[in-house]
């Protein structure tokens, strides 16, 4: 009778444990499966604001050598000014 209840016990610890690493298992595979989601989620909203950070930045660089070519316009036209004036002295 001890030997059958011992058994039994046996029996029911290993199933119990069976159980449990299924459940491990199945939470594992969960949480992998959650985390591509999140990275997945995070990469696109990066890519978004990197490309609207990297549009900004060209319109300014663009802004910034409009002015840059007008200022060397203007300097063109001062030196031809300074160099017509000292060529008719």
């Amino acid at each position: 009778m001890k030997e059958a209840v011992q058994r039994e016990r046996e029996v029911a610890l290993r199933d119990a444990r069976r159980a449990a690493l299924d459940l491990l298992e199945t939470f594992r595979a969960q949480a992998e499966t959650r985390y591509r989601e999140i990275l997945t989620a995070a990469e696109s909203g990066v890519g978004s604001e990197r490309d609207k950070m990297l549009a900004s930045a060209r319109e300014e660089a663009a802004r910034i050598a409009t002015r840059g070519k007008a200022n060397v316009d203007k300097a063109v036209e001062l030196v031809l000014t300074k160099f017509r004036g000292a060529v008719r002295v």
